[in-house]
């Protein structure tokens, strides 16, 4: 975690940085098929859609990069990573495993609420 320039930033190695592009995948996928259309959801969308484009933009070198966020990218990432370790755990039986991925995308939403 690094502040430059006035905007949060979040440090992702190849692995994280494939695992956000997944979560925020299929948290879209999911708000779009059980929620109904509303504005906040559209926005909330929008966001992540366009924070999604910025990540598989990113030319993967396997080093660990620094990504600038915007403080709306950071609250919404924020969601789509609490519905997923929401939906991990309703729908994958305990595990190691499950455990394990569960303990580092928790660290990851533990850097980003240090990064608001």
């Amino acid at each position: 975690m690094q502040k430059s320039n006035h905007l949060p930033t979040l440090a992702l190695n190849f692995n994280d940085l494939a695992s956000v592009r997944s979560i925020i995948r299929a948290y879209i996928t999911s708000t779009r098929r059980v929620s109904q259309p509303a504005r906040e959801r559209d926005e909330q969308i929008h966001v992540l859609e366009s924070l999604y484009l910025r990540l598989t933009n990113i030319p993967i070198n396997g080093a660990e990069m620094t990504i600038p966020l915007r403080v709306a990218e950071v609250a919404v990432l924020d969601c789509a990573i609490a519905g997923f370790c929401a939906f991990v755990r309703k729908k994958v039986s305990p595990s190691h495993e499950r455990d394990e991925t569960l303990r580092d995308v928790e660290r990851l939403r533990q850097t980003l609420a240090r990064i608001r």
